[in-house]
């Protein structure tokens, strides 16, 4: 149980020792200096010599592990140990060829200085120039030469290590794939049982045993006093730390809705505080069997140190679930089941710890020991069985169930209790459990019992593998949310409320993504990595593979990202310092210190780009290169992006508009909130964002309010009718603008008597204000206060007037008031008015 991989292949069921081959590769390496330092290898690689003597041993080692893994009787164990000298060799191989290459890079340099060597007619250079080309060309053959060894070493390393991988996964298939015999026949028990016996009388005497191998004097030199001593210091030290521990990070009782991150806190305490003294007495006694073991290599001596780690285990793994689960305080639980489900729970996974415990000491037993298939395939079934029935009951759908709320009402029936694992994601892992620990039953009671112990182990190892993920999923989301709420984020970067929710989403979606991956790696390794060389690969995988040229390492791009990340943190908080700080003791406008605090944020945001880039192992002149390559088609496609950047650049350098301007831009008038590298936001009265491209700013003409300073002249029109007393007039406006606290006194409010209206005689009221921002204010203030006053004085504020007449509806009647021309000559009178006939409309009043 929980040692498959170490357990010897079948053929070699009593003995586990190194090929003689192997013991004789391992001298020699030794004996070739594969153990000396690399730093002396580093201080004599200018002597060829030394090279080439490097070179053959790297040679000689290679071509001995290739032979090794070429002979049919080399087992998985044996061919997974040369993965220590292929490391050796590729390690040093690499650490020369670096070495090699700056030199190399050093003579190209030089040579490049010293120029070509003159060729024909040309005139002949100095001798001793010539010369030293000729040193430096062969002092540079001499080192390609050596890096080109070196990194055949690497490749030669390499392909050796593949082919252990896939020697140790054919042996493991073999080996997981044996049939043993069936653990349920009768003759398997008949001839197991007695074996099972004599085993357990081996392990109970073994103490025995080596108590009457010692002589007298051993004896009594076999109990020193310090174990009373070391176990003593073990119980005083783990008592006061479990109460430092509890009294600092215990539960609180009148806490009702603690924190993630304060839940897992006194969970780890708690649990360290409960198996802290089992367990420091029990590490006490795992030292000093360790320091005191014997040389005579008895089972005892075997049993003592492994005993001991498995009780340190169990005590650790006894605590743990409690400590989760919390029964007797819902609000501190990691795990929100109900009371009843939390002791059961907690039940379950200790007896899970205990029969994992045993499990681990027994199949070590055996191995050195040394035990029959028949034995081997009954203890195997009877240690898996049980811990695989102990998972599939606690993965049933009940015991995560959380507390049931009660009725509404009296005699009314309990809600249905909810469930804690609601996604189909954790329903999918229960199944699997479930699913995994029957089949490792299944498989072992068909005879595969090496197939059995491989599903039941690396599935308890996956379990707690991602328990723990989850543990610090929740943590990390936690403490995520208490850095953004802390009053650095609010008050130093000025991060708002609602940009600092959208960045604690992210933040917790790539934390999510990270746990993710780094789950699905870690279980990935349990489950693959006894059938090939996982770490190997996965060490291949973040230190770099190459794709068209193009080495792509996963650690030079964290690399990358964490310097781009600390740089621009950096620049913000000096952008912060500087805007806060600095600028404001200048004395200059609020636009020319945006300007500067603007154009410190670009060139931090570059220099974070750059360095992030070298960080990544790309060079700057292919970016270059690639960038002229581009130029054309950046020119056409990108056309506008680039006006726009430029536009941008000439804003803040030149400054028409500034944060804060009052302009009008067309149609759309506002406040210049931000002004960035592409386009610009302005703010309008109706508290709207319009999004406006730098460009506009420059190729159309711009209203700018405020561009040398806030002063502005106000005008207010006013009509009064006609007869009014036009001095009382202009009296009456220059007291309203005099009166008025934004009005300036210099220069002084006038008033223009601008035209004779159709209805009005036509006044306008100017003058001048140092905030032109309250122009609208001010105006209509002075409106208010002119409309007033002109009603105290009775001056008249007419509205526009028509005076219409009809005509006539009949063209042979004469109006009332007209007579013909004919009758005014006969001196006739005018006949009288029809009394029946309308009267034409009156005038409007004051018409």
């Amino acid at each position: 149980m929980l040692a498959f991989a170490d357990r010897p292949l079948p053929d070699e069921v009593t003995t586990l020792r190194f090929p003689a081959a192997f013991a004789v590769l391992f001298f020699f390496s030794v004996c070739l200096g594969l153990g000396v330092p690399t730093a002396a290898f580093a201080q004599t690689t200018t002597k060829a010599d030394t090279s080439s003597v490097l070179v053959d041993q790297w040679t000689r080692t290679l071509d001995l592990i290739e032979q090794e893994l070429r002979r049919a009787d080399t087992t998985a164990e044996s061919a997974r140990r040369f993965l220590d000298l292929t490391a050796r060799v590729r390690r040093e191989a690499t650490e020369i060829r670096n070495l090699a290459q700056e030199k190399v890079d050093g003579i190209e340099r030089r040579l490049e200085v010293l120029g070509p060597a003159p060729e024909g007619e040309e005139l002949a250079e100095a001798e001793e120039v010539a010369s030293q080309r000729q040193a430096l060309d062969e002092e540079l053959k001499g080192l390609k030469a050596r890096v080109a060894q070196a990194n055949l070493a690497i490749v030669r390393a390499d392909e050796l290590d593949r082919l252990i991988g896939s020697l140790s996964q054919k042996k493991r298939f073999d080996a997981l794939f044996q049939v043993y015999p069936f653990p349920w026949a009768p003759d398997t028990w008949v001839r197991g049982v007695p074996e099972f016996v004599v085993v357990i009388q081996k392990i109970g005497r073994s103490p025995v045993v080596w108590w009457l191998s010692l002589e007298k004097q051993e004896r009594q030199n076999a109990v020193p006093a310090r174990i009373a001593f070391i176990l003593g210091l073990a119980l005083v030290i783990g008592w006061l730390l479990r109460r430092w521990l509890l009294k600092r990070y215990d539960r609180d009782p009148a806490l009702s809705d603690p924190s993630y991150g304060r839940r897992l806190i006194a969970a780890i305490a708690n649990a360290v505080a409960r198996g802290i003294i089992p367990a420091l007495v029990f590490g006490g006694l795992l030292y000093l069997a360790l320091s005191g073991r014997s040389s005579d290599h008895s089972l005892f001596w075997a049993l003592v140190p492994l005993f001991f780690a498995v009780m340190v285990f169990f005590s650790l793994a006894w605590a743990l679930p409690y400590a989760v689960l919390s029964p007797d305080m819902p609000q501190w639980r990691l795990l929100s089941v109900s009371p009843d489900n939390a002791r059961i729970l907690g039940r379950r996974f200790t007896l899970l710890a205990a029969l994992l415990a045993v499990g681990i000491f027994m199949t070590e037993a055996h191995s050195q020991i040394g035990v029959t298939d028949i034995y081997f395939s009954m203890a195997t079934i009877a240690l898996n069985t049980l811990p695989a029935l102990v998972l599939i009951d606690t993965a049933r759908r009940s015991r995560w169930l959380m507390a049931a709320e009660k009725a509404d009402e009296e005699g009314a029936p309990a809600p249905e209790p909810k469930m804690f694992i609601q996604s189909g994601f954790w329903r999918l892992v229960r199944r699997l459990v479930m699913a995994l620990a029957v089949a490792s039953i299944l498989v072992s009671l068909i005879g595969y019992v090496d197939f059995g112990d491989f599903l039941l182990t690396n599935l308890v190892l996956s379990a707690i593998s991602l328990g723990g993920v989850v543990i610090l999923r929740g943590l990390g989301r936690e403490l995520i949310g208490i850095s953004l709420r802390s009053g650095f984020m609010r008050d130093n970067l000025e991060i708002r409320h609602v940009a600092r929710r959208r960045i604690k989403f992210w933040l917790r979606t790539l934390l999510d993504a990270a746990f993710a991956v780094a789950g699905a790696f870690l279980i990935a390794a349990i489950w693959l990595s006894p059938f090939g060389e996982f770490w190997g690969e996965a060490r291949r995988l973040l230190t770099g593979f190459t794709i068209g040229g193009v080495t792509i390492a996963f650690t030079d791009v964290l690399a990358a990202i964490i310097v781009f990340a600390v740089i621009l943190l950096v620049t913000r908080l000096s952008q912060r310092f500087l805007r806060t700080k600095v600028l404001p003791e200048t004395g200059f406008d609020s636009g020319v210190q945006h300007s500067l605090s603007a154009g410190f944020g670009y060139v931090g945001i570059i220099l974070a780009a750059v360095f992030g880039i070298s960080a990544l192992g790309i060079d700057l002149s292919n970016i270059a290169l690639i960038a002229g390559a581009l130029s054309v088609g950046i020119g056409f496609g990108l056309q506008t992006i680039v006006s726009n950047f430029v536009s941008g650049i000439i804003l803040l350098i030149e400054r028409p508009i500034k944060v804060g301007d009052w302009v009008i831009v067309g149609a759309n008038e506002g406040f210049v909130k931000q002004i960035t590298v592409r386009s610009t936001e302005l703010q309008t009265f109706q508290r709207a964002s319009v999004i406006i491209p730098n460009s506009d700013f420059i190729s159309t003409a711009v209203v700018n309010w405020t561009h040398k300073d806030h002063y502005g002249r106000i005008e207010v029109a006013v009509g009064v009718a006609y007869g009014s007393d036009v001095e009382k007039v202009r009296e009456i406006l220059l007291g309203c603008a005099g009166r008025h606290e934004r009005v300036l006194t210099s220069p002084e409010p006038f008033v223009v008597f601008m035209d004779f209206g159709a209805s009005s005689l036509d006044f306008e009221l100017r003058c001048f204000t140092n905030e032109v921002s309250y122009r609208i204010i001010i105006a209509s203030d002075l409106r208010f206060e002119i409309d007033r006053l002109f009603r105290e004085a009775g001056i008249e504020i007419p509205f526009p007037q028509r005076v219409v007449h009809f005509a006539d509806p009949s063209p042979n009647e004469s109006t009332p008031n007209e007579s013909r021309p004919d009758e005014s000559r006969a001196g006739g009178s005018s006949p009288s008015p029809d009394p029946n006939k309308p009267k034409p409309p009156l005038p409007p009043p004051g018409g």
